[in-house]
């Protein structure tokens, strides 16, 4: 089993990103380490800033509303302003995921593949942890041999909120594993409906 080295970072969805930088920044005693805006499609999209205190992340998202509602938005008015998602850092993302899809673990996308100014950075998001819950993991590798990614890569950053959107868009609450299974501790085997006679 290959193993996780340990929290990459905590997502933050925000209504006001200027005030969440502020807070971090000016108040909280963090460094923004990467930002960027209009991250997402012609749909929707985000602004982001990623603030760092020592080894902990924090990547703050604000959500703008183009043709459509952005996801953060709809996160915000479904859950409040909070944590969206946390990602793990792994030594090797493709065996972690093959071996949580063999326990049933389901994704929203594909690895993402991109590059920042240190290192190769690949990335991949779960559907969320709980039914009627937004909070879902992602998984991130940075090491990779030699080189080591430090920040983030604006592509993958895209292709990641992309994914969201679709799978907002399909209008079908999905969740990281299958909770009606009846393997699942707590859960009771459906029985059939009696038909009246």
């Amino acid at each position: 089993m290959k193993q996780t080295i340990g929290f990459d970072h905590v997502t933050l969805c925000v209504d006001n990103l200027e005030a969440a930088e502020f807070l971090f920044v000016k108040i909280l005693g963090f460094e923004v380490i990467w930002s960027a805006n209009d991250v997402g499609s012609n749909t929707s999209s985000m602004d982001t800033v990623v603030v760092q205190r020592g080894a902990a992340k924090i990547a703050l998202m604000q959500g703008q509303d183009k043709a459509g509602r952005s996801q953060i938005n709809r996160f915000i008015e479904k859950y409040g302003q909070g944590v969206q998602h946390v990602a793990l850092e792994v030594d090797n993302i493709e065996d972690v995921c093959r071996e949580w899809e063999a326990h049933g673990v389901k994704f929203s996308g594909s690895v993402k593949e991109g590059r920042d100014g240190f290192g190769p950075l690949k990335q991949r998001f779960t559907y969320p942890l709980f039914p009627n819950s937004g909070l879902f993991i992602e998984l991130t590798q940075r090491q990779h041999g030699e080189e080591t990614a430090k920040t983030f890569v604006r592509s993958t950053v895209e292709s990641l909120y992309k994914d969201i959107e679709r799978e907002q868009a399909s209008g079908v609450e999905k969740t990281i594993i299958d909770y009606d299974t009846p393997s699942i501790p707590g859960q009771k085997e459906k029985k059939p409906l009696k038909k009246a006679s």
